[in-house]
């Protein structure tokens, strides 16, 4: 156990064991369990004293709003799925700003069981598919030059522009020098040539 010291408490027969079911169902330790009640009330500015009576209330509407808004978004994931299944494309821009959105209406269908909720996804007017494919891959084919161009600068950086020394002779005008080896130079050229 370590340098832990312990110390007794005395607790009603009645309270202890209620105590022990607890702290065995969701801690380790008795020590443990008893830690974090104490943390629980500190951290949360609650008195066991207090009723929670306002402060329950407004957990549980954050707790509805919060299950309405996720299931907006299943809704809409759902939608979009079906949709997917349905027509055998990728998903549109449309799709995807429904999903995050959650603009997804229902309607509902009556059965013998009762109720069962159908999804149906808003009509998509006005999409040409193969113009957004296009622009999709003209931003992928934008994404991947600009990142060619990002490391040609570092190279030229690196072998070509850090490389040059400027000499200043004692007669005559200054002039530029590169400090490469010939096999470096003939690597750098057969780099940069063009097919």
């Amino acid at each position: 156990m370590g340098t832990d010291s312990f110390s007794n408490i005395r607790f009603k027969k009645d309270t202890a064991k209620r105590f022990q079911s607890f702290s065995r169902m969701y801690y380790k330790t008795h020590t443990l369990a008893l830690a974090g009640m104490l943390d629980f009330f500190k951290y949360n500015e609650i008195s066991p004293h207090e009723s929670l009576g306002k402060r329950m209330g407004l957990i549980m509407d954050f707790l509805q709003k919060f299950r309405d808004f996720t299931a907006k978004r299943n809704n809409a994931t759902i939608a979009i799925i079906k949709d997917l299944e349905k027509h055998g494309v990728l998903p549109t821009k449309a799709m995807m700003e429904l999903l995050f959105e959650g603009d997804a209406t229902s309607t509902t269908k009556k059965s013998k069981g009762g109720e069962i909720e159908e999804l149906v996804i808003p009509e998509i007017q006005g999409m040409d598919l193969d113009t957004e494919f296009a622009l999709l891959e003209e931003r992928k084919q934008r994404q991947l030059l600009e990142q060619e161009l990002a490391q040609l600068k570092t190279m030229i950086n690196e072998q070509l522009l850090n490389r040059v020394k400027v000499i200043r002779p004692a007669l005559g005008t200054p002039r530029l020098q590169l400090e490469m080896t010939l096999s470096e130079w003939k690597d750098f050229q057969e780099h940069f040539k063009t097919p």
